[in-house]
C-alpha cells in the first residue's frame, strides 16, 4: 500500500511538473526580454535607464502573469469539447481576470498568484461552470457563458485581492523571517535550501526583494559590500543543471547550449525552470549547488558592492570590487559544479530505475524454438506517438494503438506517449500528425516517421501496422 502511495505520489510530481514545465516554456523569450534589458539598463547595467528598465519591470510584474494565467486556465480547461475554441477563452478569460486582483494588491505576487489561480479557474470552468452554461439553450449558449464567466472572475478577482494575497504575504513573510534567522546565526550556506526552490516557483523576488537586499544594502552601508546579494542571483547552480542535462541528454545539446549562455551572460534563471519543474528531483541539485556556493562566500568573503541585476556573471563581475573578484569567482563555479554533479547522478539513477523497470515488466513466457524467438527479436519495436505536450491525444492514442496490437497478437512493440520536445534518440517508429513532422524532422532521426491525420483515429493505425510488420519479415 505504501509503494502504491509513493508511486502515486510521484506520478502526481511529474504531472505537477509536466503542466508548469508546459506553460513556463512559452515565455522562456519573454523572459530573456527581460533579462536583457536589465542587465544593459538597469541600475548597474552597461547602459543605465530608468525608463526603459521600467518596460522590464512592467513586462515582469504585469504582463507574465497575465500571460501564465491565461495559458495555464487553457490547460486545465478540459469541458466541452464540441466548442474548442469557447472552452478554452471561457477557462483563459477567468483566470486573466482573477490574476488583475493579485497584480493590483502586490504585484511581487502577480507570478505566484498566476500559477495557482490559473489551474484553478480553468478546473472551475470545466467542473462546475461549463456544466451549467451547457445547458443553456443554444440561442442564449454566448450570451450566458460570457455572463457567467465575468461574473465568476470577478468574484474571485475580489477574494484574490482581499483574501489570497494576505495570506500569500503571510507564507512568505514566515519564510523571511526563516531566512533572518539563519543570517543571524551565521548559517547562510542553509539559505539555498529556502532560495533555490523559491527561485523555481517565482518566489525568489519576495524573498531577495523582501529581505535579502534591504539587509545587504543596510550590510553595505556598513562595510562598503554584501555577500547578501550574491545569495539569490549566484548563476552556478542553474548553470550546474544545465549542464549535466547537456552532457545526460545528448539529443538536445544544442539547445542547452544556449540555455547555459543565456542563464551565466544573461542572468536569466527562468531558462532553466521548465527542466526542473519537469523533474523536480532536479531541486536538489540546485539546493546542494547554492549550499556549497554560499559555503565558499561565507569562508572566502565572497562579496560585492552593489545590488546583481539580473544574475548574470557579467552583473555581477561589474559590482565586484577587484579584491573579491577571485572569491566571487570561486564561489560561483564551485557551486556549477556541485550542482552539475548532483545533477548528473540523479539523472543517471533515474535512468537506471527506468531500465530495470522495464526490464522487471516484461513478461515471462514458455521457452519457444528458434525461429519463433528470432522473429519477436525483429518485432521488438519502440514506437512513440508525439503530440505538443505528451499528455493529450498522443496519449490516448498510444493506448487506443496499444490495445489495436494486443488484439492482432502483436505485444512485442512498445507504445509510449511523448511531447514533442522529449522524444528519445531510440525510436524505431513515430507516429504524429502531418503538422507536426516536418517541424520533428528538423530536430531528431527516427528509423521511420508516420503521418495521420487523426492520433485518435484507429482506421488510420492499419498504415503503421502493416509497417511493423514489414520490419518483422
Amino acid at each position: 500500500m505504501a509503494l502504491r502511495d509513493g508511486e502515486e505520489m510521484k506520478e502526481l510530481l511529474h504531472k505537477f511538473g509536466k503542466f508548469y514545465s508546459g506553460v513556463i516554456i512559452n515565455f522562456i523569450g519573454i523572459f530573456i526580454f527581460v533579462g536583457i534589458l536589465s542587465v544593459v539598463c538597469g541600475d548597474y547595467g552597461w547602459m543605465p535607464n530608468k525608463n526603459i528598465y521600467a518596460i522590464s519591470q512592467f513586462v515582469y510584474q504585469a504582463v507574465i502573469p497575465v500571460m501564465i494565467a491565461y495559458v495555464s486556465g487553457n490547460r486545465m480547461c478540459r469541458f466541452n469539447k464540441r466548442d474548442e475554441s469557447e472552452r478554452i477563452h471561457a477557462g483563459g478569460a477567468i483566470a486573466v481576470m482573477v490574476v488583475s486582483g493579485v497584480i493590483l494588491s502586490d504585484t511581487g505576487s502577480g507570478i505566484f498568484g498566476a500559477m495557482i489561480l490559473g489551474p484553478i479557474s480553468g478546473l472551475l470552468w470545466e467542473k462546475v461552470l461549463g456544466p451549467l452554461v451547457k445547458e443553456v439553450k443554444s440561442g442564449l449558449e454566448m450570451v450566458i457563458r460570457n455572463i457567467v464567466s465575468a461574473v465568476a472572475g470577478s468574484v474571485m478577482a475580489i477574494l484574490a485581492f482581499y483574501l489570497l494575497v494576505p495570506v500569500m504575504s503571510a507564507a512568505v513573510k514566515f519564510l523571511m523571517r526563516g531566512v533572518d534567522i539563519l543570517i543571524e546565526r551565521n548559517l547562510i550556506f542553509l539559505l539555498s535550501v529556502i532560495i533555490e526552490p523559491a527561485k523555481v516557483f517565482f518566489l525568489n523576488n519576495s524573498i531577495n526583494h523582501g529581505i535579502l537586499i534591504p539587509l545587504g544594502i543596510q550590510q553595505a552601508e556598513q562595510m562598503g559590500e554584501s555577500i547578501l546579494f550574491l545569495l539569490e542571483t549566484n548563476p552556478g547552480p542553474g548553470f550546474g543543471v544545465l549542464l549535466a542535462l547537456y552532457f545526460q541528454k545528448r539529443e538536445k545539446r544544442k539547445k542547452y547550449a544556449a540555455e547555459m549562455f543565456v542563464e551565466f551572460i544573461g542572468g536569466v534563471h527562468e531558462i532553466y525552470f521548465p527542466e526542473v519543474l519537469s523533474n523536480l528531483w532536479l531541486l536538489l541539485a540546485l539546493v546542494t549547488g547554492g549550499a556549497a556556493g554560499n559555503f565558499c562566500f561565507s569562508v572566502l568573503n565572497g562579496a560585492v558592492m552593489g545590488v546583481v541585476s539580473p544574475g548574470s556573471i557579467i552583473t555581477v563581475l561589474l559590482v565586484s570590487s577587484k579584491y573579491r573578484v577571485v572569491s566571487v569567482l570561486v564561489g560561483i563555479l564551485v557551486s556549477a559544479a556541485v550542482s552539475a554533479v548532483t545533477a548528473m547522478l540523479i539523472l543517471k539513477i533515474q535512468k537506471n530505475r527506468t531500465i530495470n523497470r522495464k526490464v522487471r515488466d516484461i513478461p515471462q513466457v514458455e521457452p519457444q524454438d528458434a525461429s519463433q524467438v528470432e522473429m519477436e527479436k525483429e518485432m521488438s519495436l519502440k514506437i512513440g506517438f508525439v503530440c505538443n505536450t505528451g499528455v493529450g491525444s498522443s496519449a490516448m492514442g498510444a493506448a487506443l494503438f496499444r490495445r489495436k496490437l494486443k488484439e492482432m497478437n502483436m505485444v512485442q512493440a512498445e507504445v509510449t506517449a511523448y511531447a514533442a520536445d522529449q522524444i528519445p534518440e531510440d525510436l524505431d517508429i513515430l507516429v504524429c500528425q502531418k503538422d507536426l513532422k516536418e517541424l520533428l524532422l528538423k530536430e531528431l532521426e527516427a528509423g521511420c516517421v508516420c503521418t495521420v491525420e487523426n492520433l485518435l483515429n484507429q482506421k488510420e493505425y492499419m498504415t503503421i501496422i502493416e509497417e511493423i510488420q514489414k520490419r518483422g519479415k
